[in-house]
């Protein structure tokens, strides 16, 4: 059965200390000007914000274990990390017993922080079987081999997750779930819905305790024309229909194609995702930090059990 969903936003800067936030946040950037707004990120506001980013993530953690989850699948894109101009599926689910990756990226060095995990490949079978029969007909993959990064493990819209939410140490195998959110054809905000209202319905015809992970924005384009720069009254609709437990308005989004939805807001996907396996339910959102030095709308919400 379905008993937590979890959203998070999975941008690099939210695992380092604020002293290396600057040289991440030009790389980031990459020379886009940035909004006036960001001159108000003084050392003294983005210390500020790595407490309220460190405080949401204990949040998350401490409804996941409270939760007891037997699994958690986390719902992820690929920026041609594992996938590439050669292999590229809207849906894929990984069904090998264990994965690993780097949670940060290469900085001018190795990457850092490689992390094991292991996976529920059992559910990952069945719901991967379940999903077919739905008609997702998702790609299904029994062993990590990437075709991008060979070295790199899995991408780190589950490395980082699984990270911050201290899966590993906490004993909770997980089920990734690659959803498309870059490269075109791209999923519709519909699709993504209904993806997560199927897996709610496979999870809640299972013994085990499954909880779901939504991986990955709010509005944000990192290294792109729109570098750094937040679409607040974006984030903030998406939030308020999650809040208020009006999840299926979030279809409305990718009906029209637009630049401000391109991107890494196009990771919203996910958050839709977990909307649905949750219809009509309000979420509880723990806090929302417009944060340039992130170039990320960072979000965190959960949607708990039923009681």
């Amino acid at each position: 059965m379905l008993v937590l969903g979890v959203a998070t936003s999975h941008a690099p800067t939210m695992l380092l200390p604020v002293e290396q936030w600057p040289p991440v946040y030009e790389l980031l950037t990459d020379g886009v000007p940035q909004p006036m707004s960001a001159a108000a990120e003084t050392p003294e506001a983005n210390a500020a914000a790595k407490q309220r980013i460190d405080s949401g993530f204990a949040t998350l953690r401490r409804v996941l274990t409270d939760a007891r989850p037997d699994a958690l699948v986390i719902i992820g894109d690929d920026q041609d990390e594992v996938f590439g101009p050669a292999f590229n599926p809207t849906l894929a689910v990984y069904c090998g017993a264990e994965v690993s990756g780097n949670t940060l990226p290469r900085l001018g060095g190795p990457a850092d922080h490689r992390m094991a995990l292991t996976c529920h490949d059992e559910f990952a079978r069945h719901l991967a079987g379940e999903l077919t029969r739905r008609g997702f007909d998702p790609a299904v993959m029994s062993e990590l081999r990437p075709l991008s990064r060979p070295d790199d493990g899995i991408g780190h819209a589950f490395s980082r997750p699984a990270h911050t939410l201290g899966v590993a140490d906490a004993g909770i195998p997980v089920v990734p779930v690659f959803l498309n959110a870059y490269h075109d054809p791209l999923p519709s905000g519909r699709r993504c819905y209904e993806l997560g209202a199927a897996i709610r319905e496979i999870a809640d015809g299972r013994p085990e305790r499954i909880a779901i992970c939504a991986s990955g924005g709010l509005s944000h384009d990192p290294l792109g024309p729109r570098a750094g720069w937040i679409d607040q009254r974006l984030d903030t609709w998406v939030l308020s229909c999650i809040r208020e437990g009006r999840g299926e308005e979030l279809t409305q989004l990718f009906t029209v194609d637009s630049d401000t939805l391109r991107g890494g807001t196009g990771e919203i996907r996910s958050w839709i995702a977990v909307a649905g396996a949750f219809a009509g339910r309000p979420g509880t959102v723990v806090d929302y930090i417009p944060l340039h030095h992130a170039v990320t709308g960072l979000g965190f919400a959960y949607w708990p059990p039923e009681a």
